[in-house]
């Protein structure tokens, strides 16, 4: 795969850059990503794309020049929910909140492709790579996901809204499906929680407000999960929420 003279780099994490390219977003991985955690990524979306939630069409994946892997998928046009949330305040935060939250209820009671990988499991395993957390207290998380067992809704495991594009049509798409799992519908909205605490800390208490009432889900049931999401995202090098997952994370041997 080549990238276009025109392409222009959107967005930059510690292990990928992402361009606008034409028609096309290419997230271009560095050379440690592994093949197959990007095949991993594109049997995701595929399967995603067998539902009914709009997604991103897969377009490519190959091999840069220097070896490192890509991922193409076509460009919607339009914006995310995340710049439209830049630009609101007041009733119109309240709007895009409910839209948030009501597009998040229905991925999770879409039915789950059978061969998606299992919360409990990947977040079993996110956990116990976390070294700077004691081994008790990553045991007590561990043994937290065994409860998720029996449960099958589709979680995203990154659900931000910066991963939600409202297309020029009005359609919501949604990007992004590398952590998706099928799981418990209240542990994803944890991660919900945990990722607007460090990114939209103005939103988070509102979101969680929100989801309790449209759900009919008690706020202890999201706080419990709270303190496992919180450790599996620290495996994931988010440094700029580093400190406040940690907290997430106090007492938790004490709470058992």
């Amino acid at each position: 795969m080549k990238l276009s003279e025109n392409a222009v780099a959107i967005k930059k994490r510690h292990n990928k850059v992402v361009y606008r390219d034409g028609d096309r977003i290419v997230k271009v991985f560095n050379s440690a990503k592994p093949a197959m955690d990007v095949f991993n990524e594109a049997l995701n979306l595929s399967r995603i794309q067998g539902t009914g939630i709009l997604v991103p069409k897969i377009l490519e994946v190959s091999q840069m020049d220097d070896g490192s892997w890509a991922l193409s998928t076509e460009y919607i046009p339009g914006t995310t929910l995340g710049e439209l949330f830049d630009k609101a305040d007041g009733d119109e935060t309240a709007k895009l909140l409910d839209t948030f939250i009501d597009l998040q209820v229905k991925i999770m009671h879409e039915p789950a492709p059978a061969l998606l990988n299992k919360q409990r499991n990947k977040l079993a395993g996110m956990i116990g790579r976390v070294k700077e957390i004691d081994p008790s207290t990553r045991y007590d998380l561990q043994m937290r996901t065994d409860r998720m067992r029996g449960h099958h809704d589709i979680c995203h495991g990154d659900f931000s809204p910066s991963n939600v594009i409202v297309a020029e049509d009005g359609n919501l798409y949604v990007c992004d499906w590398t952590h998706v799992t099928q799981g418990l519908a209240a542990a994803d909205a944890a991660t919900t929680y945990c990722i607007l605490k460090g990114s939209r800390h103005e939103l988070a208490d509102a979101y969680l407000d929100a989801y309790s009432i449209k759900t009919d889900t008690p706020k202890q049931i999201i706080d419990y999960w709270v303190p496992v999401v919180a450790a599996a995202e620290l495996a994931r090098g988010r440094e700029r929420e580093h400190d406040i997952l940690l907290t997430f994370i106090e007492g938790v041997a004490d709470y058992e």
